[in-house]
């Protein structure tokens, strides 16, 4: 964790916090937290609604009652009845339809999902040629392959898929990548932190939306949108970035680039906080904070066409994204990329107030 990180770029942000003026707790209550809906182009999946539900009873890397076992079947709302971590063997695989993994149902302090062992390879939640999967308030971490070891891959065909405040970090590769001609994907709502290459997002994929989430101490691929078409990332906060940039936009892509939030540290390269390359197909920007040193520009005057998601202005954003984003309960180290942001600690809030909204 990069605490010394924090403790530079505390005395830049105190003017920062005076914004965010709400505690967490008051922010989440007037917010309206438990009516976020589903929103973006994934959001019309039902998910695991309907299906069977598969209660996990176990935190085992595999057997009866595992996470492992509730993922490999197809029509299932996969819930818990126990928190804690679940240290995964080896990857799983995702390749049924219409699940649910409902993180929010799990018990104080939720449910985090991590390697045993430096030995596993690939990602550790691998979604490959599935469809119509929710995944909410989870933790992933650490993935430890440092070629293709990402927290959280969805690719290769994939579709209708809807990631929701979950918290993804420290992957060796990458915290969350999208590729393979995936599409129709939402993610919205999460913590992405602290990797060298926090979200790369390529190869024909198509129909994505980001919003409301925290890309923070991401090096770069913040995200990085790579022959992506019809990408709509709104209303995000992006903060110390470091080495490259923030967002970089090229190959092909089209993006909207709507009401987002970029914030320096010391550690940050201020005028590359959006970079877009000349090979891009074409960048809509609209109202977003960035650094005065930052020289990005929109190349198109009109907005791609994008189903619609709750829009705020930037600073509403930020508010509600240090209030809201990442699973929950929060723990400390998510506060921590809160405290990076905000300059300021955070109130805690209990379980039992958020699940009420929540759900």
């Amino acid at each position: 964790m990069r605490t010394a990180a924090m403790i530079r770029v505390l005395s830049g942000l105190l003017l920062l916090a005076s914004f965010v003026s709400a505690s967490p707790g008051q922010a989440l209550a007037e917010s309206g937290f438990r009516d976020r809906p589903l929103e973006g182009y994934g959001a019309d999946t039902p998910g695991g609604a309907g299906g069977t539900t598969y209660q996990v009873t176990s935190l085992s890397d595999s057997g009866p009652g595992s996470l492992r076992d509730a993922l490999s079947g197809s029509n299932r709302m996969v819930t818990f009845s126990v928190a804690g971590t679940i240290e995964l063997e080896s990857t799983i695989r995702v390749s049924g339809s219409f699940i649910t993994i409902d993180g929010t149902t799990a018990p104080d302090p939720g449910i985090t999902i991590t390697a045993a062992h430096t030995g596993v390879t690939n990602a550790l939640l691998d979604l490959k040629e599935c469809h119509d999967i929710i995944v909410r308030n989870i933790r992933i971490c650490d993935a430890p392959d440092t070629n293709i070891g990402d927290n959280m891959r969805i690719w290769d065909d994939s579709y209708n898929i809807v990631v929701d405040h979950c918290s993804i970090r420290r992957g060796a590769d990458g915290c969350l990548d999208i590729s393979d001609r995936a599409h129709d994907i939402t993610i919205q709502w999460c913590i992405i932190a602290e990797t060298v290459k926090n979200s790369l997002v390529r190869t024909d994929v198509y129909n994505l939306s980001f919003h409301h989430n925290l890309y923070v101490s991401g090096d770069e691929r913040n995200p990085q949108l790579d022959d992506a078409d019809n990408v709509d990332m709104v209303n995000n906060v992006i903060c110390d970035w470091a080495g490259n940039y923030g967002t970089r936009v090229r190959n092909g892509a089209s993006v909207n680039l709507v009401k987002n939030y970029y914030l320096a540290t010391d550690r940050s390269d201020e005028s590359d906080a959006i970079v877009i390359d000349g090979t891009a197909e074409g960048v809509y920007m609209e109202s977003n904070v960035l650094p005065s040193s930052c020289g990005a520009y929109g190349t198109t005057g009109a907005r791609y066409p994008a189903p619609a998601v709750t829009e705020m202005g930037p600073m509403e954003a930020l508010d509600a994204v240090m209030s809201e984003a990442g699973a929950w309960p929060r723990d400390a180290e998510d506060e921590s990329y809160i405290l990076i942001t905000t300059g300021s600690p955070v109130e805690s809030t209990s379980w039992g107030q958020i699940k009420a909204r929540y759900r």
